[in-house]
């Protein structure tokens, strides 16, 4: 898209959200690629370097891998650690907490596990493939929150029952949880005034149905991005190019729509 039809949706997406009260926002991998986190399968914190690491990263993240290797799981778990807990939010990320406190109502929807929206400062965040840094005991079904991995044993066990902790998101084998669904599905029902997707590369079912009913209904949807999806020609408005870089002057632009109203 030329810079000068670029400017002008940026301009018409940016005078949308000055006249909405809600907006769902979907994110996905590549907006925290630009953290420095490469994403093997959709996992964050995952470098690929040789032909054999697909096969190993997905045996040590399997529940089978979990229950007969820990120790192997969890180096795989530290490596991501280390990856996600030195990233730190993109001017996108900063620029998505600047319009949600701007809006009576902003709830994003993410695949992303690094809990990146949050430490920029986002309020309300459905975490649809659950956090890395969420730790649950399969037998006690107990949670614990932490901020880094730093200082547990290899591998953490539960301290009621001895099981071997694991963290709480999907591993590979695993269907998604149903927790954020149910969420998700609330928030539907309640209702949105615009719809965007941000960095979503491969745009599975459960990510385009939010923008296909939106669109059913007339509802304003957006996608922002540098790769295109089966979407990419239904949505609104198109937003091509590094997901930081288009938020941020959608981000400026809306600002500046609103210090005229």
């Amino acid at each position: 898209m030329p810079r000068g039809k670029l400017t002008e949706a940026i301009d018409a997406v940016a005078t949308l959200l000055t006249q909405v009260n809600s907006a769902l926002i979907i994110t996905g991998p590549a907006l925290s690629a630009e953290s420095g986190l490469t994403h093997y399968r959709g996992i964050a914190g995952l470098v690929r370097k040789t032909a054999d690491d697909g096969k190993r990263f997905e045996a040590a993240l399997s529940v089978r891998g979990l229950a007969h290797k820990p120790k192997l799981t969890w180096q795989v778990l530290l490596d991501m650690d280390r990856m996600i807990r030195t990233a730190q939010p993109t001017a996108g990320h900063r620029a998505l907490v600047a319009i949600e406190r701007a809006l009576p109502r902003l709830t994003i929807m993410t695949i992303n596990i690094d809990r990146l929206h949050q430490r920029a400062g986002a309020r309300d965040v459905i975490e649809m493939h659950g956090a890395l840094h969420d730790l649950r005991c399969a037998r006690c079904e107990l949670t614990t929150r932490h901020d880094s991995y730093a200082g547990l044993p290899t591998p953490p066990r539960c301290a009621t029952c001895g099981e071997v902790l694991r963290p709480d998101m999907p591993l590979f084998g695993e269907s998604l949880p149903p927790d954020p669904f149910t969420r998700l599905q609330a928030e539907l029902d309640v209702g949105f005034e615009l719809v965007c997707a941000i960095g979503v590369n491969a745009m599975f079912p459960y990510l385009a149905r939010p923008l296909l009913l939106a669109k059913q209904d007339g509802i304003p949807t957006v996608e922002i991005g540098q790769t295109k999806t089966d979407l990419t020609e239904v949505v609104d408005f198109s937003l091509p190019g590094a997901p930081s870089r288009v938020l941020g002057d959608l981000a400026d632009v809306f600002a500046q729509l609103r210090t005229k109203h």
